[in-house]
């Protein structure tokens, strides 16, 4: 029983690997386990996750056999079921569900932090093309669409006119689930549109105290798809914006509850100031831990296992900066067709490379973060900033495709 134990929530990153570096025993939930992760784990569990029900009861069995430490996971869809069962088992150092669930629903969260006049931005809701009409009067475009619980910039649109906002709505409408099978809200945010450049602001929390780990600034494609195509660590601001960004984050991290987490924040810089897009209670996604390990020597990924203990960066064993800026770039389908690449194509810059597919390959045009077709990863040094060297390399992988026919 004095054996401490993990449970691990379906996880999607390196989430098993760090438990098991700090001699934690595992346990997994998970709907499915294929059976190279049945070896990996102490406990492997097959269960419906989104039966909470079933869920915090099988967890309350297991709570009296195990000496449980810890509830862990990176799956942000995972993560109130996460902060549920670690309030249930009466956990030390958990995110409060509260916080966890307005960070997973953007409405929940733009409802709290407009009702604490932290960074005011205008919205309303509808559920419904009846809903649209009656409250059309009242929409001040351009506007953004896009659904309260979903993720990866799915179904999210710029909006210039009534009919398409209209269209908009009747997509995500027949968007009844994400891809983990969970409902989708039913309520559809129409919020003003933030103009100015993007960042995100890769944060902890633990004892109520947000310390700022970086700025990363984000590289997105024009409306209707607002696809991130990469990422810039540091970001370069200037130290009036930079302190009303890290501002604007500590306070709307307060107001939502964030404690014992690992926080990805996502910020329009608008003409009226920092404006926050969404907030994450997990490390980014993207390579984003990557770009942020090679500027700071801060694992984000371990870190936010760390918090679930109490811990905070001073119980890390930090890495040695390796570079002092670092930068990834995604490929991506411009149309849709026969992809064809140079997968040979190697730089000094690169440090790591990636081909979500075959050179060859038939594939849709890229419309979400889902459908990517890969990435490179470039460090800079005191006198080449990964940025610059970025733009230059990503002409040599850019991706041609081809009509299906076309030889």
């Amino acid at each position: 029983m004095n054996t401490p134990f993990v449970i691990l929530v379906s996880p999607r990153d390196d989430e098993v690997k760090i438990v098991k570096e700090f001699g934690y025993r595992t346990i997994l939930l998970r709907k499915e386990i294929p059976l190279t992760e049945i070896f990996e784990v102490d406990m492997p569990i097959e269960i419906d996750l989104n039966n909470e029900e079933m869920v915090l009861e099988r967890c309350l069995e297991l709570k009296d056999k195990y000496n449980i430490v810890s509830v862990f996971t990176m799956n942000e869809y995972r993560i109130p079921l996460a902060s549920k069962i670690s309030e249930m088992l009466k956990l030390d150092y958990s995110l409060p569900y509260k916080a966890a669930v307005a960070c997973r629903n953007k409405k929940i969260a733009r409802n709290q932090l407009n009702q604490a006049n932290v960074g005011l931005v205008h919205y309303q809701l509808v559920s419904s093309q009846e809903d649209l009409l009656a409250n059309s009067n009242h929409i001040k475009f351009p506007v953004i669409v896009k659904p309260s619980n979903d993720s990866g910039s799915r179904n999210v649109y710029l909006c210039q006119d009534i009919e398409e906002v209209s269209i908009a709505v009747q997509t995500i409408l027949r968007s009844s689930e994400n891809i983990v099978g969970q409902s989708i809200d039913s309520e559809i945010l129409i919020e003003e549109f933030l103009s100015g450049p993007e960042f995100s602001v890769e944060a902890y929390t633990v004892h109520g105290h947000t310390t700022i780990l970086g700025i990363t600034k984000k590289i997105v494609t024009p409306h209707p798809f607002s696809i991130e195509v990469g990422h810039d660590f540091p970001a370069q601001l200037n130290s009036d914006e930079e302190a009303s960004i890290q501002e604007l984050v500590k306070e709307s991290l307060n107001v939502i509850g964030v404690d014992f987490a690992v926080t990805h924040t996502e910020v329009k810089l608008t003409k009226d100031g920092p404006k926050i897009v969404e907030i994450n209670a997990r490390p980014g996604g993207d390579e984003i831990p990557e770009l942020a390990k090679a500027v700071t020597g801060i694992d984000l990924k371990t870190l936010a296992f760390y918090v679930t203990l109490g811990k905070g960066i001073d119980s890390l064993s930090l890495s040695s900066p390796i570079a002092s800026s670092a930068s990834i770039r995604f490929l991506l389908a411009n149309k849709a067709g026969k992809a064809v690449f140079n997968k040979d194509f190697n730089s000094s810059y690169i440090k790591q490379k990636k081909w979500y597919i075959q050179n060859g390959d038939t594939v849709p045009k890229t419309e979400s973060n889902f459908n990517r077709l890969g990435y490179f990863i470039i460090h800079g040094d005191k006198d080449t900033s990964s940025t610059e060297v970025a733009n230059s390399v990503q002409k040599y992988l850019d991706v041609t495709i081809q009509q299906p026919l076309e030889t």
